[in-house]
């Protein structure tokens, strides 16, 4: 039994107390402190925040409707439609109404801890079915355990502490695996330099003669692939996550679409390196079913003298080329003649082979660290919201009442 057990025991002894969060918590509309002006700059002093992700969108300089948070009167700020929160401890201004300012009721003040909410909407599982305002109807609703104001403060204290602990690691983490990652980087594009620098008297091996190349443009020695026809509106009907073709639409979009979608015609199933010829000029490697916009292009190969990783290494490590011509274009773009007359190094098959797998060993290395920083974060934040349950446990080991009373199981 720890010391929060024994506290809640002797004060508690006829169970917690339990009340809706709407008859403590009081809401106010952030109508009147919408930033009028949406020109930040880090030169103005006062936040503009958001209860999302991004949280401050930037700063202002307005002087007037500014909502006067602070260490000693802090609020939470609470997304009406996504339920997302953060705590403020400042003043601030805000970008739209789509949120409640959460305080306690002046009636409560000497009964509820705002940070012991802060804490214990945490645990809430709840997430919105549909846009709309969450708060009034729903959020409010919710039932929070209030034990006695000294038990709260108890339990804020641990997590604060672990929370600061954790904010602590995640930025030891975050600054070590950086470094580690920047050096491999700076490893990884020494040796792709190395590997993929060839001199124009068809030797290669960055200026060092390490071996004999033949130059030839793509046209020679790819095939070129064609897409589909399809709107950003169909591809967006048409996704279904898990499906099994994967239709490549420039930069990140893509839509994941079932046999039967498009035009088995237009559905490839061999290696391929796709070419997004608009907007983000990109190659993007695939070997599994596939098709893109028909205004991109695809490059695969039936020659057995061509690694196909290897032709998409020395297309990245040379995409500034592409990027340069798009640039002369209103919208960045290139044709596919820009690709079809562009030369490419071929040494043997077992040299590129070689060059693939120690750059392809690289990426592994790279992509691990990106991953493992997210993960490690992650895992930190699992264990503070482990020790936070743990801590409100009370809150679940009881039976709801009609009286709102939680009493203990025997």
């Amino acid at each position: 039994m720890t010391y929060i057990d024994e506290m809640i025991k002797e004060r508690c002894p006829n169970g917690v107390k339990w009340k809706e969060l709407g008859e403590v918590v009081d809401y106010e509309q952030p109508t009147k402190y919408i930033v009028k002006s949406k020109e930040y700059s880090d030169d103005y002093s006062v936040p503009v925040l958001t209860a999302g992700q991004t949280f401050i969108l930037g700063y202002t300089n307005e002087e007037t409707g500014i909502y006067p948070a602070s260490k000693e009167h802090s609020v939470i700020i609470f997304d009406d439609f996504t339920t997302a929160r953060k705590w403020v401890d400042f003043e601030f201004k805000v970008k739209s109404s789509a949120m409640k300012i959460l305080s306690i009721k002046s009636e409560c003040q000497d009964e509820v801890s705002i940070r012991y909410v802060w804490h214990y909407l945490g645990t809430i599982k709840y997430a919105p079915e549909q846009h709309a305002r969450q708060w009034i109807g729903i959020f409010s609703k919710f039932k929070i355990p209030l034990p006695p104001l000294e038990i709260q403060q108890e339990i804020v204290q641990i997590l604060d502490k672990f929370t600061e602990y954790v904010t602590e690691l995640t930025a030891e983490l975050t600054a070590e695996l950086t470094a580690e990652l920047t050096l491999r980087q700076k490893q990884y594009n020494y040796f792709r330099d190395y590997l993929l620098n060839f001199d124009n008297d068809s030797s290669g091996g960055a200026n060092n003669k390490v071996y004999t190349v033949q130059w030839k443009t793509l046209g020679e020695v790819l095939v070129k692939g064609r897409g589909t026809k399809v709107t950003a509106g169909q591809m967006k009907e048409l996704h279904k996550d898990g499906a099994p073709i994967r239709i490549f639409a420039g930069g990140k979009t893509f839509a994941d679409v079932d046999y039967g979608d498009i035009p088995e015609k237009d559905v490839h199933h061999e290696e391929a390196i796709i070419v997004n010829s608009r907007g983000i000029i990109n190659f993007e490697y695939y070997t599994k079913s596939f098709s893109f916009k028909n205004e991109f292009w695809s490059y695969s190969s039936d020659s057995e003298d061509v690694n196909l990783r290897y032709v998409y290494h020395y297309l990245n490590h040379n995409k500034s080329h592409f990027q340069h011509i798009a640039g002369n274009m209103q919208m960045p773009q290139i044709s596919s003649n820009d690709t079809e007359k562009y030369k490419i190094p071929l040494p043997t098959k077992t040299v590129q082979s070689r060059i693939v797998q120690v750059l392809d060993n690289f990426d592994a290395v790279c992509n691990d660290l990106n991953i493992g920083l997210p993960k490690e974060i992650e895992l930190r934040q699992k264990q503070y919201e482990y020790f936070r349950d743990k801590l409100l446990t009370f809150t679940a080991e009881g039976v709801y009442t009609d009286s709102t009373v939680q009493t203990r199981p025997n």
